[in-house]
Formats: structure tokens, sequence, C-alpha cells
């Protein structure tokens, strides 16, 4: 734990914003705009919509986050919370949603993550209510949300989270700025989706203010850089593959210096390569 609270420090100092790894389990409410706040705690986020006819939350993240996030919303308003929006199916960001649907909240997805989470044996994720296809649109109070399935990311069923009016983007674990995660956290990770999803994000929306799943600052400068980022692994591994190289080969030879300051870089580019390589072959 240590090491993962350092090392979300260290992402701090290169994305220009201070924090201390202290502070991780310190529950902070940040307001973004009028009514919409950023709920960090634990290594993540949840975004937070306060209006007259009642709250949307994206995201649970355990319950004692939860927990935690409903204290804080009281702080700010009497309105109880009446949505709640999953970013995908992923337990550790749907889990622990029960202390808003014991005050009525409605909980809505997309369509493909009822049966995924429906696998979890403990039964801590409140199944949704509502399910959506291809976008879903909430009017609540003066302020619309929209959830859009640009296809798979990190997971089958991922939502791209937007308040078009208010010009706020949310993307969970398929933009997590300037860190690469480890191979463990790979297996399930679409990276011709994520190409995908960040191309579509970039070219039809319009953002100025931008939410990561599991960071406590973001920029639509960051997500540009990450857009960067996947698009010259891509290059670089497609590359590789059309000239004949094998993928242990590529996971040796291929490089990104300019992206070299990156958390973790050094330790877990080859995973990245060799999950490109995988879904350039394999799909997905």
């Amino acid at each position: 734990m240590k090491r993962i609270l350092t090392a979300i420090a260290a992402t701090m100092t290169i994305a220009g914003t201070a924090y201390a790894a202290d502070d991780e389990m310190k529950p902070v409410m940040t307001e973004l705009k009028d009514g919409i706040y950023q709920f960090y705690m634990a290594h993540y986020s949840s975004l937070v919509v306060i209006t007259d006819e009642g709250v949307l939350v994206v995201d649970p993240n355990h319950e004692f986050r939860a927990e935690a996030m409903r204290a804080e919303i009281a702080k700010l308003t009497d309105q109880p919370v009446v949505k709640v929006l999953y970013s995908h199916d992923h337990f550790d960001h749907s889990r622990g949603g029960q202390v808003f649907k014991v005050e009525g909240a409605e909980f809505i997805a997309h369509e493909g993550c009822v049966e995924l989470m429906s696998r979890d044996l403990e039964g801590r994720v409140v199944v949704p209510d509502v399910t959506y296809s291809d976008t879903h649109r909430i009017e609540l109070g003066n302020k619309v949300v929209e959830m859009r399935h640009f296809g798979s990311s990190d997971g089958q069923c991922q939502s791209v989270i937007h308040m078009p009016e208010d010009k706020v983007l949310m993307g969970v674990d398929w933009h997590l700025p300037r860190y690469l995660v480890s191979d463990g956290r790979l297996n399930t990770y679409d990276y011709i989706g994520a190409l995908n999803t960040l191309r579509r994000v970039s070219a039809e929306l319009d953002y100025d203010t931008v939410i990561s799943g599991h960071l406590p600052a973001s920029s639509p400068e960051l997500l540009a850089e990450e857009l960067a980022f996947v698009e010259a692994l891509y290059a670089a591994v497609w590359g590789g593959l059309q000239n004949g190289k094998t993928v242990e080969e590529l996971k040796q030879t291929v490089k990104l210096p300019e992206f070299s300051a990156w958390l973790f870089y050094e330790e877990n580019l080859p995973a990245h390569v060799e999950r490109m390589a995988y879904a350039i072959w394999h799909g997905h």
C-alpha cells in the first residue's frame, strides 16, 4: 500500500499537482463547476452532481467510500441521491452502492454490465434498474448528464460520462494519465477499443474539465497526451508486426522516449507492448 500511495503522489507531481500520499484516505470533495463536484478518496474518483431535484453520483467505489461520499454530500445539500451511474462493471468501481439504494436511488449502466455484475459472489453490487445500448441522456434539475458507449476498452460495458452543457468529461480506467499499470491489470484491457474510445471522445465531445477515475486531477491536455501515447504505441507495435518481428522482440525493442517520464514506464512498457500486440491480432 505504501508503494501505491507513493506512486500516486509521484503521478500528481508529474501532472503538476501537489499531492501528499498521506492524504490518500482523506475524503476530498472538490467543486469543479456550479453544482458539479469530484469526490476523491483512496485512489478513486466519483462524479457528484447536485441539483434541486436530487443528487446524481457516478460510481460508489466500495462501501466505505460510498458512505464517506454520502456524508460529504450531506454537508452540501439535503437533497437525496436519486441517480447512481456505473462507469462499467469492474467490482472495485461498482461495489458499495447499497447506501444509495436504501434512499431510493435509481441505478443505471450499459446493458452489457448486468450479466457481468451478477457474477459478484459477495452480492455487493446493486444490479442496475435501467440499462441502455448506445447513448443515455439524464436531465436532472438544470443539469444534463450523458452516458455514451463507444465500445470496449478496460472491460466490455464502458460508459463515457459527459456533461455536454457544462463541458465535463469523466473517463474511468480507460483514462489514467501518465501512468502505466502493471501486466496483471491489463488482462481485460482492449487496447484497440481504448484507442477508438480516445479518438471518438477527442473528436466528438466538447469538454474543458476532465476527471480520471483513479487520480485526483486531470485535464484536457493530459487526455490528449494519453491519446498520443496510445497512437504511438499502436504505430510502433503495428509497424513491427508488419515487418515480421515477434512479440518478444517488440517487447525488447519498442521504446517511446517522449513518454519516458510517465510513472512505471521502464517497468511496464513491455507489458503494454504485448497487450497492444494481442489486441491487434485478437481484437480485444
